[in-house]
């Protein structure tokens, strides 16, 4: 009996083997592919302050401008936990791998559109006033956006490395 299990332990890891070669080779590649795409784009980093009502998210919001019209980036909290990720392709903004409690279609609905405020007026840098939201750059660089209907507040501090 344990002969058999021996073989059968045996040709199990033989089988793996070329599966886990497989796979290794395809994420090298994903690895290259991310690289080039990074030498070419801009990658900006800001602490970020999301205040809505008595509720706060803080955390990084690290962005890769692809080109002038799309964005990709991911808000991380302090814990290194990711708030959530983002694409914006010059018109609308995409969110994914939102937390339970942010996941819902109200709330993404709100934060997709005020990402894509956000993304349509950062090449400007001037101080924007909608009918439900503004955005105002300040001198040192910080970036507020507010959604003044449901009164959220976005506060964007750039992260300055030394």
């Amino acid at each position: 009996m344990r002969a058999y299990l021996r073989l059968i332990s045996l040709l199990l890891l033989f089988f793996q083997l070329p599966c886990l070669a497989q796979e290794e080779i395809v994420l090298t590649d994903s690895v290259v592919v991310d690289t080039v795409v990074t030498d070419t784009a801009e990658v900006r980093q800001y602490n970020l302050l999301l205040e809505a009502g008595p509720h706060q998210i803080s955390g990084v919001c690290v962005m890769k401008m692809v080109s002038p019209t799309e964005v990709i980036g991911t808000v991380i909290n302090e814990f290194g936990l990711t708030a959530f990720d983002f694409e914006y392709n010059g018109k609308k903004t995409k969110l994914s791998n939102l937390p339970p409690f942010l996941d819902k279609w109200y709330i993404r609905k709100v934060l997709q559109g005020d990402m894509s405020f956000f993304f349509s007026n950062l090449p400007k840098q001037k101080d924007v006033w909608k009918i439900s939201r503004k955005i105002t750059f300040s001198p040192d660089g910080e970036i507020h956006l507010t959604n003044i209907r449901f009164k959220i507040k976005y506060t964007f501090t750039p992260i300055i490395e030394e």
